[in-house]
């Protein structure tokens, strides 16, 4: 099932549901590190496969929990979150600076898939209205563009103030500087949705 502090983004009917993502994910990630199309084609997309969200996706170690890699947008760039999966499973693969990139199917059964599906971003004028716990966050620089993005649920990161501080750290946003402040709502399916 998916993470109780999640909210349904879209309730996913007889047809599949986003429980499947983490299996798209992977398939995506063995096609692209062995050139080799998967076995099985992806589900069709309808109904929740079919809508238009933003996705991140994140490989971490089985053992230690660690994240190996992430990859996401808070506005959808494909046309159904199937391909967004897909793309976003790749660019995960890609690893991170301290760690490389997947590089084989052993590399990958190391790894749990997780995959955020994320709701509409609602504009926030007060640090009350957020949750660290069930709202991912956008801050955003009003006069430079520049932002940054914190998804809910982070052990790490269980006070406002944190999760705000993360976002500012990791985005590098000044202390001074004027900040237009987003909140969303994920729904995360892992590996274990899948079987």
């Amino acid at each position: 099932m998916s993470q109780p502090s999640s909210s349904s983004i879209g309730a996913p009917g007889d047809e599949a549901g986003g429980e499947v993502l983490p299996t798209v994910a992977r398939a995506a990630i063995i096609e692209h590190v062995t050139g080799k199309p998967p076995k099985e084609a992806p589900p069709e997309p309808e109904g929740y496969l079919a809508s238009q969200a933003g996705v991140f996706v994140t490989l971490r170690d089985k053992k230690s929990g660690e994240i190996r890699g992430r990859s996401g947008s808070v506005t959808p760039e494909s046309e159904n979150v199937i391909e967004e999966t897909r793309q976003h499973a790749i660019g995960a693969a890609a690893g991170t600076e301290e760690r490389g990139p997947v590089k084989d199917r052993r590399a990958l059964n190391r790894l749990d898939v997780e995959v955020s599906v994320l709701g509409p971003l609602e504009r926030v004028e007060s640090i009350i209205e957020l949750d660290p716990e069930i709202y991912g966050v956008v801050l955003t620089a009003t006069k430079r563009g520049v932002h940054g993005v914190m998804l809910p649920n982070v052990p790490e990161l269980n006070t406002v103030d944190k999760q705000l501080a993360a976002i500012r750290r990791q985005a590098g946003l000044r202390p001074d500087e004027r900040l237009k402040i987003e909140r969303f709502r994920v729904e995360t399916f892992t590996d274990a949705d899948a079987g």
